[in-house]
């Protein structure tokens, strides 16, 4: 069967798709399905219901024959009323007409978000854990911790860091992240009064050493190779290069293409490295915490080029990681757990796309329920002209439709041509697409690639702006 929401069959994994397919590029090009677009921006038709859960599957069969103007958030989005509620008159927006300019560009209704500047610094209180073993896991550190760790939700954020040098795969020091700073010094404290009364100190064959740590220093071990770069707390300083340095190349990202080429090579030949050997599941616990610490929020000094390199090294690893969870190559370290955990944190990733995300989603072969709680944009697929910008967390899916709608019909310039001249021609109908010419209105400039991501994001705002002013303002064309 078919899910609406994200414009994609439900029952599709990683199979569906051919390697080509999947390494296409920084984002998705060949789609699915074709894409309908059976909505617009029109008014919804007075007889169509005030409430969803007015909404029956007879209103819905003639809704499909002849439907109105606007789609209801139920076929729109692929969610149910229990979740979601339909904008209304007393929402100050578009029931009564076509909403003014002033309130189409508000922020508080503008259904659009820069995805990269929704991440924030973290201030959770951290311990180091040192001495570890190389083939520690993070269950084994879990239960060390003991019930009594008040570490940050498991289900949103990722509590355990095992650090590994990323080209040589060696295993360093482990962070743990704890709600707050008291938490975590309690936490040193419990460990202290064991190892005092002859309990604990041990983990695995080893004694290990539990200390105070901070964010700066888990972001310098996570990021060794980040350079002109003074971590303050967990947010970092990009300090100017020193021309009269010649050695100093000055800020060249937070991780380097080398780090990432030899992150996937660890998993594709894991006997050519004695760390990985042990503990192959530590590439994938890397990724995790790269994806979910990354300062994504830096939005002026990352570029489009350094996201989609990290971005392929996700879609490599996952590939490589369905396929031994599938063969169970080792059912003790390279679980259906861990596959879960690095997709989950690749689709909450604030720096990926929808179109990226859902590339995740189709390796992996998330469901769409699941996709869309963890917050997939509804026809994630076509969303691929745009590099910076996602529909905002949590709006209504009929507020994200109609800017959609209104977007595309003001951007698509069709001539009508009758059957015999499209066959003179040699024309067949274009693709539907989500968002029309949109992406003919940006101007990105040359070397996109090289462009950071506040570069494109100004781009695409501008036009998106420009054309809410044309569509919604008489007597511009």
């Amino acid at each position: 069967s078919e899910s609406v929401g994200t414009g994609r069959g439900s029952s599709v994994g990683p199979q569906s798709r051919t390697s080509e397919e999947i390494n296409r590029g920084p984002t998705p090009g060949s789609q699915p399905r074709p894409l309908d677009v059976d909505f617009s921006s029109e008014p919804r038709n007075s007889d169509s219901p005030a409430t969803l859960e007015q909404l029956t599957l007879k209103d819905e069969a003639k809704r499909i024959k002849s439907p109105p103007k606007m789609l209801s958030l139920l076929a729109a989005g692929g969610l149910d009323a229990s979740i979601l509620s339909p904008i209304t008159e007393t929402d100050n927006t578009f029931t009564a007409g076509p909403p003014t300019l002033r309130q189409a560009l508000d922020p508080r209704n503008l259904p659009f978000s820069e995805y990269c500047r929704q991440g924030k610094e973290d201030q959770w209180g951290v311990i180091k854990i040192k001495n570890i073993p190389y083939s520690v896991n993070r269950s084994e550190v879990m239960a060390f911790l003991g019930r009594n760790a008040r570490i940050i939700n498991e289900n949103e954020h990722e509590p355990v860091h095992i650090v590994m040098e990323r080209v040589t795969s060696k295993t360093l020091d482990c962070y743990v992240e704890f709600i707050n700073f008291n938490e975590a010094v309690n936490a040193v404290n419990r460990f202290e009064t064991n190892r005092t009364g002859g309990r604990g100190g041990r983990l695995g064959q080893r004694h290990v050493e539990v200390e105070l740590s901070s964010q700066e220093t888990l972001m310098k071990d996570l990021f060794p190779k980040a350079k002109n770069v003074k971590w303050r707390g967990g947010k970092p300083e990009i300090i100017p290069r020193d021309p009269h340095d010649i050695y100093n190349s000055g800020f060249q990202g937070f991780v380097s293409k080398e780090e990432l080429v030899m992150l996937v090579k660890h998993v594709e030949a894991p006997q050519r490295s004695p760390f990985s050997k042990d503990c192959p599941q530590r590439p994938f616990e890397c990724l995790i915490s790269t994806l979910l610490k990354y300062p994504w929020y830096m939005v002026d000094y990352i570029t489009i080029e350094d996201r989609n390199l990290l971005h392929r090294a996700t879609k490599d690893l996952l590939l490589l990681l369905v396929e031994r969870v599938n063969d169970e190559t080792d059912s003790v370290n390279l679980t259906q757990m861990l596959l879960k955990r690095v997709w989950r944190a690749a689709i909450r990733c604030p720096g990926f796309t929808p179109t990226m995300k859902d590339d995740i989603v189709y390796i992996c072969g998330v469901d769409d329920r699941t996709a869309q709680e963890l917050g997939l944009a509804p026809y994630a697929p076509h969303w691929k002209y745009l590099w910076t910008i996602g529909p905002k967390a949590g709006v209504p899916a009929d507020l994200l439709l109609w800017y959609i709608a209104l977007i595309r019909e003001t951007t698509e310039k069709r001539e009508v041509l009758s059957l015999a001249e499209q066959a003179a021609r040699g024309e067949v109908d274009d693709k539907e697409k989500l968002f029309g010419d949109l992406d003919k209105h940006i101007y990105y400039g040359p070397n996109l690639l090289l462009q950071s991501l506040a570069q494109v994001a100004k781009a695409e705002w501008a036009a998106i702006e420009k054309i809410l002013r044309q569509a919604l303002t008489p007597g511009i064309e």
